[in-house]
């Protein structure tokens, strides 16, 4: 049986490093392997584990999140006694602000915590993609008698200062949390799932001079004050996508002839909802490969390595390999896409060429655009004959008139008159 529980899952953030990716979204809501959003993974979760309590704390750009999850009856949380509910900062007769960080999140939400009456809340960040039964974890952590569980992973071999290092006892008591250290040290790191013992969470909320953020103010300081932290190893898939090229990678993965995380696993889907669009039809030339081909998808060209979501239509003499296409977008007749991320709504003009020339860094994020990939934002066109270079940004929005000549270099942004940067 598993006690009362009451999830929180932290949704709320505004997602720089994914740029025009995550403009309009959070991470948490970000289109993922053709046909579901990062969110559902947590969700369903949650589902399969038997926890039907849960808060979704959303800020940031929340409507699209919203709109995806409504009453939660994808995953069978529309009910009574139950089911999810989407927390936002509002307005109350004490003064409150935006949510300031994540633990400041759950601390405006501190009513919910009391009302639930549960006797562990289970904390989740919401941009992550992985497999989980939180039952396990709630059975290891009563087991415990710990104050908190953190589940923990292996560190990834790209970017490992983006994430908090733990070191911990051989019984697994936790002795130490370095968060993004310019140095790490050992190769496990938190994987952002917390079970909190509830009256120990509610006792550091109480406390007067309570930070804003959750590891650094509540977490790091229960340590140091010798309270019971116990790791929870999490040895399966796990990928944070809060960044181009980690979302990037974590979608080819699903392509593997032998995909880590599999999507077909009948005793653990991954639960969303579901548009009303006709099959994928694939016609007269069209030819797919190693790929995954969402409903309303119609193929008329060559797909190769790539995932293609609802409605998208690749026309006649079009080729589109190692890239990710999301809802509508329409790649017209003879263009060519290689290494391309194509936001929704997006039209590729016929002969366009999107992912060419040499793959020097992009020139104002460096950081995050030099894999070579090249990413098209919601709703822009790339004209007819025209050429986008690897490593290039086209931000949200670019229409053909804002642009000067058809040819954008590699290693660039370019945006519209309705852009931000």
């Amino acid at each position: 049986m598993i006690p009362p529980v009451l999830t929180l899952i932290l949704a709320g953030g505004h997602s720089e490093r994914l740029h025009a990716l995550g403009r309009v979204r959070t991470a948490s809501a970000l289109p993922y392997g053709g046909k579901y959003r990062v969110i559902d993974f947590s969700l369903s979760n949650c589902t399969h584990s038997g926890l039907f309590r849960v808060g979704i704390l959303t800020q940031y750009a929340p409507l699209s999140l919203q709109d995806h999850i409504g009453i939660g009856k994808a995953w069978d949380m529309d009910r009574r006694d139950g089911g999810v509910r989407l927390l936002t900062p509002y307005v109350r007769q004490k003064g409150t602000t935006w949510y300031l960080g994540t633990a400041d999140a759950i601390f405006q939400n501190r009513n919910v915590i009391a009302d639930a009456q549960a006797r562990h809340i289970l904390v989740l960040s919401g941009d992550l993609v992985y497999k989980m039964d939180y039952g396990r974890l709630i059975q290891h952590h009563e087991e415990s008698g710990a104050a908190l569980t953190m589940v923990t992973t292996a560190a990834p071999s790209r970017e490992s200062e983006r994430f908090g290092y733990v070191t911990s006892d051989p019984d697994g008591r936790i002795t130490g949390l370095a968060e993004k250290p310019n140095a790490p040290a050992g190769d496990t790191i938190s994987a952002g799932v917390y079970l909190f013992r509830a009256r120990d969470l509610a006792a550091w909320m109480d406390k007067p001079a309570i930070g804003p953020d959750l590891v650094r103010d509540i977490i790091q300081p229960m340590l140091q004050a010798g309270e019971r932290v116990v790791a929870y190893p999490h040895a399966d898939y796990w990928r944070d996508v809060g960044t181009i090229d980690a979302y990037y990678e974590a979608s080819m993965e699903l392509l593997s002839p032998v995909p880590v995380l599999t999507l077909h696993d009948p005793d653990w889907l991954i639960y969303t909802p579901t548009e009303d669009r006709a099959p994928a039809l694939i016609e007269g030339e069209g030819d797919v490969s190693a790929s995954l081909v969402a409903h309303g998808a119609h193929i008329e060209g060559t797909v190769r390595r790539s995932l293609i979501f609802p409605g998208v239509h690749v026309a006649p003499g079009a080729v589109v390999e190692d890239s990710i296409v999301m809802h509508d977008a329409r790649i017209l007749p003879n263009a060519h896409l290689s290494r391309a991320i194509i936001d929704k709504n997006v039209r590729i003009g016929e002969h366009a060429v999107v992912g060419t020339g040499d793959a020097v860094p992009n020139r104002e994020f460096p950081q995050d655009l030099s894999s070579g990939l090249c990413v098209v934002g919601k709703g822009s066109e790339i004209p007819a004959h025209g050429t986008v270079g690897r490593n290039s940004l086209v931000e949200i929005g670019v229409l053909e008139s804002d642009l000067d000549g058809r040819d954008i270099p590699s290693g660039v942004v370019v945006r519209g008159t309705g852009s931000r940067p």
